[in-house]
């Protein structure tokens, strides 16, 4: 992490907005009863593509992140971790017709993410002083905005907004509110974890994806060499359930049919996978790269998808102005952010 804690402010400032943003979506949700692609239909012919490419922006950083967290755990070629990296396909194969099941799954592994890092952290050690300044020290320059941008993305995921519109109808208010700003800052908290420990196990060199287990195990042990390979293999199984849930939404709006979850996934997968075996194993790109590159689709498309939920949220919430509020409020902040690439 070549950019140290510098970032931290936008994991902070990405997640405030990102529980904006989610509570305006789930409010629109509520209130009209459906989601905001059903609440577009007219938007069809010039959304669809950005739906698709967001669809498989988000499975492709998953993938690379099974493909990764398999290399380092077992130490497999590429192709061979990437012929394996459908693992996640079978998962939702065999729960299918599960889903109250797959969801708990789901919720374990982040559970586990989650104590990966703060298993790290404790091995780490690092300066709570230094923390706070990164926290509320805003700074940015050219070479740090790509960076910037696709933490945007993870954070205020597009495909995340639209599908929080769709699952909301049938909550309350209240329980909505809560359930999002606690499920968000809980993830931000997770990011904010994934930095600090990236900057102080590489002391801000320029360091590959694949050679941190390298340089963690002869400061901090073994242990934490193997957490962070492990956190990041679950990563991209867990981040399976809200992408898969998106993936079927986006194929019956783009093309009009319902299809299961598992073969949504499968053919999001089939098209990932001889670009992601290429880029990584051939042409040698590095595993981060590409996860920045399809973050960085992901906040290219979250300014429409706010659009949207902003034409939709008028008259939603209490105060029709917090619509107004957090919609330009994360839009000026991608904005910012744009202007440096």
């Amino acid at each position: 992490m070549k950019f140290g804690m510098g970032l931290l402010w936008v994991v902070w400032l990405s997640g405030l907005l990102a529980v904006a943003v989610q509570y305006v979506a789930g409010a629109v949700g509520i209130h009209r009863g459906k989601g905001l692609l059903d609440l577009t239909p007219g938007w069809r012919p010039f959304l669809s593509p950005v739906i698709l490419a967001v669809m498989l922006a988000t499975d492709m950083a998953e993938y690379v992140g099974v493909i990764a967290g398999l290399h380092l755990l077992l130490g497999l070629p590429i192709p061979v971790a990437a012929a394996l990296g459908f693992v996640d396909v079978a998962l939702l194969a065999a729960l299918a017709d599960k889903r109250a099941l797959f969801a708990k799954v789901i919720g374990g592994l982040v559970g586990l993410i989650a104590l990966s890092f703060i298993v790290e952290l404790f091995l780490i050690k690092p300066d709570c002083a230094s923390v706070l300044k990164a926290s509320f020290t805003p700074s940015l320059d050219a070479k740090s905005a790509l960076v910037a941008a696709a933490i945007v993305g993870a954070t205020i995921m597009p495909h995340a907004v639209v599908l929080h519109s769709h699952l909301s109808p049938g909550q309350s208010r209240g329980e909505h509110m809560w359930q999002t700003a606690v499920n968000l800052m809980g993830a931000s908290a997770i990011n904010a974890a994934i930095l600090i420990s990236s900057a102080y196990a590489l002391g801000g060199n320029d360091v590959s994806l694949f050679d941190v287990p390298k340089v963690l195990e002869p400061l901090y042990g073994p242990l934490s060499a193997v957490l962070f390979s492990l956190a990041l293999f679950l990563s991209g199984v867990a981040s399976s359930a809200v992408s898969v849930e998106f993936g079927l939404i986006a194929i019956k709006y783009v093309f009009g049919r319902e299809v299961s979850a598992w073969r949504a996934r499968l053919a999001a997968r089939l098209v990932n996978v001889i670009p992601a075996v290429l880029a990584m194993g051939v042409a040698g790109v590095s595993p981060i790269s590409v996860l920045v590159y399809t973050q960085a689709v992901l906040a290219g498309a979250l300014p429409l998808v706010l659009i949207a939920l902003w034409l939709h949220s008028r008259g939603v919430v209490a105060r029709p102005l917090n619509a107004l509020v957090a919609a330009t409020a994360a839009y000026s902040a991608a904005l910012v952010i744009y202007s440096f690439l």
